[in-house]
């Protein structure tokens, strides 16, 4: 295992790029394409360095290792390292899902201890994080450290393989959500829908979708994910690289009143990932669902263009089981490395976590108040 450089990049690149045509691999978060473009707008941010593991002349493995930015467990500053594409200040960060190595699978497991090795060997640090990563994935790294402990969070998926014999994505859903989505196509009248394939079309949905998202969170007086310029440039630049082979969805539905809804997303083993929204608020008439009337028609596009599953990405809001039929799950983990600063760090996060336990009355969750009234 050695680690290049940020001045080696262009090398890391060679590698990284050949390394994805002999897996033959089309993985989002870990392929170049997502790489490159989150370091042209986070690499002078966030400290990294590219870890290769080679044998019998070639890479058999290759991940970016990244020092978490502004990083805090409660007063106390934290250096983390992150796996992947992460580190980044908790207001500009892409939140990365479906995370990987890049690694063929007979050398995952060896890649994993080898690349923690490595990373004991360094100083600096004083936690180690993986965000959002595929369970399988995390596994390795978590028999390799057992000090990784994890959370689990649950992604809701609408299998669409099963609607094929009868060709309607709404089909599988409650009748009580298939009846609020058809009450609410029925106010919003007639309706157009648009599935875009050239980079115009889809940076235009892209900016619209920003403008809904940005004026349903500036209005609850938040700042929106895209009150971020770094995280706005970032997604700009994306979406035509992955556009180029059909890896990015853009989707937009509109009426005779304007656009009801927007969609970003990305195609990842023929499956859809969800990964941002922004929809028009129909105050006056709270009858009217424009999220689930977006989900549902991109869903049912989805289905007719042979798309297996439509996977809205972590987080249990009630949106997202009333759209889903199964569920898939990502990994969030950390370990405090063996040191007395960290160590007693944690030992008082881990105290105040027990107080205030105790000290809170029990309390039932709350789901997101929109079904689809903002991104």
């Amino acid at each position: 295992m050695r680690f290049l450089q940020p001045s080696e990049r262009s090398l890391a690149a060679e590698l990284w790029r050949g390394l994805e045509d002999a897996l033959d691999s089309k993985t989002i978060a870990c392929g170049w394409d997502w790489t490159e473009t989150w370091l042209r707008h986070y690499g002078d941010l966030v400290p990294h360095r590219f870890a290769v593991a080679e044998g019998d002349g070639e890479a058999h493995g290759i991940a970016l290792v990244t020092e978490g930015v502004q990083r805090r467990r409660g007063p106390f500053k934290v250096r983390t390292l992150h796996l992947g594409t992460a580190g980044e200040p908790v207001g500009d960060s892409v939140y990365v899902e479906y995370n990987r190595m890049l690694v063929h699978e007979a050398h995952r497991d060896a890649f994993a201890i080898a690349l923690l090795a490595a990373i004991r060997r360094t100083e600096g640090w004083d936690e180690l994080t993986l965000d959002g990563f595929v369970p399988g994935e995390a596994a390795a790294f978590m028999t390799a450290e057992p000090r990784l402990t994890a959370r689990i969070d649950p992604c809701p998926v609408m299998d669409l393989r099963p609607a094929r014999s009868h060709g309607d994505a709404m089909a599988d859903l409650r009748s009580s959500v298939r009846s609020r989505i058809r009450r609410s196509l029925r106010l919003l009248g007639p309706l157009q829908t648009e599935w875009a394939t050239t980079n115009d079309h889809a940076l235009d949905v892209l900016d619209e979708l920003i403008a809904l998202h940005q004026a349903r969170w500036t209005a609850e007086g938040l700042p929106g994910l895209f009150s971020s310029a770094r995280l706005t440039a970032f997604h700009r630049e994306l979406v035509p690289r992955l556009l180029a082979d059909e890896r990015a969805v853009l989707y937009r539905v509109r009426n005779n009143a304007g656009t009801v809804g927007c969609l970003y997303g990305y195609v990842e083993d023929n499956r859809v990932l969800c990964y941002q929204s922004g929809f028009a608020g129909f105050t006056e008439d709270n009858r009217i669902k424009p999220g689930l009337v977006t989900h549902a028609l991109c869903m049912q596009e989805a289905l007719e263009r042979g798309i297996d599953e439509y996977d809205f990405l972590a987080g249990d809001q009630r949106y997202k089981r009333e759209l889903a039929n199964m569920e898939r799950q990502l990994v969030w983990a950390r370990a405090v490395r063996r040191r007395p600063k960290p160590m007693a760090i944690e030992g008082l996060r881990r105290l105040r976590r027990a107080y205030g336990r105790r000290a809170e009355a029990p309390t039932g969750g709350a789901d997101e108040a929109a079904e689809g009234t903002g991104g």
